[in-house]
């Protein structure tokens, strides 16, 4: 080492590792992002991964960079030149990496292949693939998707305020579930866990094609659920407690949240003291209690359509947003 310089180590950061690190730091999951931006999730790990090779064209890549960026607010331009940049040297680097195989011996085959049978032979080759093509194409416009419920197998009355709902469908079909997007997995499963209003609960499942071909499947469910009455002790002031799960104890100290969707069906993601306790849909009307020691975080798809009530205070909306808020967080003081 020369005297008079320091050495120092230089960090560079890949795309897929700024992307991972901006993620991380928001506290933003893969799924969530599939959800708001419709890139599938495995296209949104090979990003991260730097797998460029298994992306599918640049075309398609770079529109999933620019609905990533808009959704983590950072600019689109900066990630969609990083992407090519990175792409361009992986490319430079395997070009040279690549040696030419030893020269063989030239032989004279028996058999001369000339230029007319090369034509005739490709030629014949296109008409057949264009005929395959075709067939296949105009068979899946005329077809529609496939839908498959394995949960519930149908109607059905149930003691409790919340269902399962799982099944399969065509790989690149979009699903919905009372007009709420589902993730569909690279096999075509999917399963979504739905809140049930007291009563009767008509669930409809969707499935939609690239070609606009529609399937839908509807399930009754018919929920006894009733809230049991909360514990009361006139030694506590006057004041009234409970738990979601029916348990009547007196009041304990944390944070009690309740939630209600109002008119129309709404995804929502609840954590409790930094642990996920659901994800999934609540139907109009449903409601539905969580408690933690230290907080409750909430993320809500329809804010302008969530209602909740904190720690037995009056009701309010959640926000007056229409669209997502996320990581909202209360506390006992709350």
């Amino acid at each position: 080492m020369f005297r008079g310089f320091t050495q120092k180590k230089v960090n560079s950061f890949t795309l897929g590792e700024q992307l991972k690190k901006i993620r991380s730091e928001g506290r933003i999951t893969l799924l969530e992002i599939s959800r708001e931006t419709k890139v599938p999730v495995r296209y949104l790990t090979m990003i991260e991964e730097s797998d460029y090779d298994s992306l599918p064209p640049d075309v398609y890549v770079k529109g999933f960079l620019r609905n990533y960026a808009e959704y983590l607010g950072v600019d689109p331009k900066k990630l969609v030149d990083l992407y090519q940049r990175e792409k361009d040297i992986k490319n430079n680097i395997t070009k040279k990496g690549d040696a030419g195989p030893a020269p063989k011996p030239v032989r004279v085959p028996r058999f001369v292949v000339t230029p007319k049978i090369i034509t005739a032979a490709a030629i014949t080759l296109v008409v057949l693939g264009g005929f395959l093509f075709l067939y296949k194409e105009i068979g899946r416009f005329a077809a529609q998707p496939r839908l498959a419920i394995t949960a519930p197998l149908g109607d059905e009355a149930i003691g409790g305020n919340s269902i399962d709902v799982s099944g399969f469908t065509d790989q690149d079909a979009k699903l919905t579930i009372n007009d709420q997007p589902v993730l569909v997995n690279d096999s075509g499963e999917f399963r979504e866990n739905i809140l049930l209003q007291e009563g009767l609960n008509a669930i409809t499942i969707s499935a939609t094609n690239k070609f606009g071909k529609n399937v839908s499947k509807k399930i009754n469910i018919k929920s006894d659920y009733q809230k049991p009455d909360l514990a009361y002790d006139p030694n506590l002031g006057g004041s009234e407690s409970g738990q979601v799960d029916g348990d009547q104890t007196a009041k304990k100290k944390g944070v009690e949240v309740s939630v209600r969707a109002d008119s129309l069906p709404t995804w929502l993601s609840v954590e409790s003291d930094g642990n996920l306790v659901y994800s999934g849909t609540m139907l109009p009307g449903a409601i539905q209690d969580f408690n933690g020691e230290k907080e409750v975080r909430i993320t809500s798809g329809k804010a302008n359509q969530t209602f909740i009530k904190v720690n037995g205070k009056p009701e309010k909306v959640f926000a007056d947003n229409p669209g997502i808020v996320r990581d909202v967080v209360f506390s006992p003081g709350d």
